[in-house]
């Protein structure tokens, strides 16, 4: 029997041991229906943040505090790595950094910016970069997956619910990577080409089936398949054919045959499967180009469950688009009437980015679509026409050139720039609404009166007024302003947030530039301009120059029909650009012409032209005279200072009630006409045009004046605008080299 002593030691230990037991069963009840309710509120638990690797998962719970230690090493061996030049050995470091560290933003992002950028650049040939673009978007792809969240589809229905929201940015930049890299890169062509070879079926564009063999048994291109392919592809192969130069058939199957193993969407066939005619798709997340989870509600969304992925035209910019729709889920509801800077929101349902103004951040899908419209233009698809390649077809079948056949691609509307840029001019006015941004002209007029009472009061700044003070509310209408003060501070505040996010985002350009190229005159000027611009690259004759009048005339009447697309300065520079480009050729077209012309204006001190004797004095004119030759004068040919029809343009763009109340300084005569300007091109020697005749359109109702001026017009009336303003007419002259 035990000692008194040892029976009360073992009394101890039972109630050490049931001390325990009870601690730690309270412990498990705290941690089940406390603790860990707790951190689902506050999203701690790593199951709400994204995709979970048990891999990395346990690799991390081994590490304890020498995480931080092993992820520096791997960094610095994954640069050296990099300056040796060791890409296989660097790609592995980088997936152990991000295993390591799943849910830090930076090495996601900063590595896979390091293998698209750093790494592709170190290749020569544009398929090997492509692959290192591919690999370092999958890399941030996958980051997105890490951190993607749950359940912010049905964060607005359910406010109960448990949601974590994904990370805006991660997904932001994967459509700036794509944006970047292979829409806006110096090898864009080559790559939006390869991009759109990644989602056809690398059965369908095998080389192979587009050989056959002639009489005589030599290889060469079956048109019959060509023009099979082109009708489906017609973007992909007028882009080879026109401004890749692949314009024979045998070097576009070439370029084919050497960019048949890229990264696809497609599982690779086997040889057993050889009598296979459509591959296999992959699973969603190893396809290429990769994309964000498929969303019913938006038509355009690409699906990479489908083999056609989307019914619109395939694009590098319908992707980024896609990506930038998808970094919007995470923000709080946008603010249609913002009340100050700083965005209020559910830290615990809502992602704001951190390097980006929320308002600026929203503008990317929209701008999407305007790089979708720009590069349908870019490339010669404006409307049902289509690409009339029947030239040449006829080259390389062979046939007669009065044959009937008809070669012509891309007919169909999602072809058609005219419906791409109406979808960007009201994507940038849905998204100016849903901002505070756009107001429209009756709205300002009633915020504008609204404001007066407000900023009439002592001391009351023009800017936000922070903070408010008690003596400018108020709930009691004024009978001389008839508002209340509360109602035009709110309509003061409504206007600054529009005017500085306006600022900001730039967003009167952008909305003003897709109003206009939206109308159909200025598409049927773009499609002429695009076509003279390319015939302007061979035979130059005098009907070429008549079509570009034309084209102008049209470009000139959307001018007058959108005073505001008109005074966009990217749509100047381009416009003054191919106008100079034209006068240089029209003058190489009349080189005899103009050099007469100059030599006599020159004698005569007349401007614009140089004057090779005038302003020196009597004393050095014979001097001169006697020193330059005949030749010699010739050689200030072709000179730099050329005018053209567009700068003889001057619109009315002033107060609607200028003219009614006697302000202008023209005759009422003049301002009766519709058109009152003819215009003559290159020192006279053209033909004269009337722009009335040229681009009359019946049914158009809106208020146009216009005048002629000289070509250089030193003060300006009120209210006339020139459609090229001397400064980006001399920005564009600085860039082609013409005032050296």
């Amino acid at each position: 029997m035990a000692t008194p002593l040892l029976q009360k030691a073992r009394q101890q230990k039972m109630i050490y041991f049931g001390a325990i037991v009870a601690l730690f069963t309270l412990s498990l009840i705290h941690r089940e229906f406390v603790v860990k309710a707790q951190a689902v509120k506050l999203q701690l638990r790593e199951t709400v943040r994204g995709e979970v690797e048990l891999t990395s998962s346990a690799v991390r719970l081994l590490l304890t505090g020498s995480r931080g230690l092993a992820v520096t090493m791997l960094w610095y061996s994954a640069i050296e790595k990099q300056k040796r030049n060791e890409w296989h050995e660097l790609e592995l470091l980088v997936k152990s950094i991000t295993k390591l560290q799943p849910y830090f933003v930076t090495p996601w992002l900063f590595q896979s910016w390091n293998i698209s950028f750093n790494v592709a650049v170190e290749c020569d040939r544009p398929r090997d970069k492509y692959y290192y673009i591919s690999r370092g978007l999958e890399l941030l792809a996958e980051g997105e997956r890490r951190n993607s969240g749950v359940g912010e589809d049905d964060a607005s229905n359910d406010p109960e619910r448990i949601v974590f929201p994904g990370n805006p940015e991660l997904r932001h930049f994967v459509g700036f990577f794509y944006q970047l890299k292979i829409g806006n890169s110096d090898e864009r062509l080559t790559m939006r080409s390869l991009l759109e070879m990644s989602c056809i079926d690398p059965l369908e564009r095998n080389p192979e089936n587009f050989w056959t063999r002639d009489e005589r048994g030599n290889r060469q291109v079956d048109m019959k398949k060509l023009e099979l392919f082109a009708q489906k592809y017609p973007r992909l192969v007028r882009r080879l054919q026109e401004q890749l130069g692949y314009s024979n058939p045998q070097r576009m199957v070439r370029f084919l045959e050497d960019n048949q193993n890229i990264p696809n969407r497609f599982k690779p066939v086997e040889a057993k499967q050889i009598q296979i005619t459509e591959s296999e798709l992959k699973e969603p997340r190893a396809q290429f180009p990769i994309l964000p989870p498929f969303e019913k509600r938006d038509e355009d969304w690409p699906n990479p469950i489908l083999r056609d992925m989307t019914p619109k035209s395939l694009d590098v910019f319908l992707v980024c688009k896609a990506w930038y729709e998808f970094a919007q889920k995470p923000l709080p509801p946008p603010q249609p009437f913002p009340k100050q800077h700083q965005v209020e929101y559910d830290k615990l349902r809502y992602r704001v980015p951190k390097q980006m103004v929320i308002q600026l951040f929203r503008q990317y899908p929209p701008r999407a679509q305007v790089y979708i419209a720009e590069t349908l233009h870019s490339e010669g698809f404006f409307d049902a026409d289509g690409w009339d390649a029947t030239a040449w077809f006829q080259e390389w079948t062979n046939q007669n050139r009065t044959s009937d056949t008809r070669f012509v691609f891309g007919t169909d509307l999602k072809y058609h720039g005219q419906d791409a840029w109406e979808k960007s001019y009201l994507a940038f006015k849905d998204y100016g609404k849903k901002n505070g941004i756009y107001l429209s002209p009756t709205e300002v007029i009633e915020l504008t009166n609204r404001a007066r009472r407000i900023r009439a009061q002592p001391g009351f700044p023009m800017g936000l007024p922070e903070p408010i003070k008690p003596e400018w509310r108020g709930s009691e209408v004024d009978k001389v302003f008839g508002v209340s003060l509360d109602a035009s501070l709110d309509a003061h505040i409504r206007l600054y947030f529009s005017t500085y996010y306006n600022g900001l985002s730039n967003f009167d350009a952008f909305i003003d530039q897709a109003e206009g190229e939206a109308d159909g005159i200025t598409n049927a000027a773009r499609k002429q301009l695009f076509a003279c611009e390319r015939e302007m690259k061979g035979k130059l004759t005098p009907e070429l120059f008549r079509r570009f009048d034309h084209a102008f005339g049209l470009y000139v009447h959307a001018c007058f029909k959108y005073p505001r697309f008109a005074q966009v300065t990217s749509m100047m520079e381009d416009i003054c650009d191919l106008e100079l480009r034209q006068l240089f050729e029209h003058q190489r077209l009349h080189r005899t012409l103009f050099q007469k012309a100059a030599i006599e204006a020159g004698r005569l001190h007349l401007s614009p032209c140089i004057s090779v004797t005038g302003g020196l004095g009597e004393p050095f004119k014979k001097l001169l005279m006697d020193k330059f030759e005949k030749d010699d004068l010739i050689k200030i040919f072709p000179f730099r200072n050329r005018f053209g029809i567009l700068d003889r343009v001057r619109y009315y763009n002033g107060p609607p009630g200028e003219f009614e109340k006697g302000k202008s300084q023209f005759p009422a005569k003049e301002l009766k006409e519709a058109f009152l300007f003819r215009w003559t091109q290159g020192a006279g020697l053209a033909w004269n045009q009337s722009v009335a005749s040229a681009v009359t359109f019946p049914g158009q109702e809106y208020y146009l004046l216009t005048r002629e001026t000289p070509f250089v017009e030193r003060t300006i009336p009120f209210g006339w605008w020139p459609v090229i303003t001397s400064g980006e007419r001399e920005l564009t002259r600085e860039r082609l080299g013409l005032n050296r």
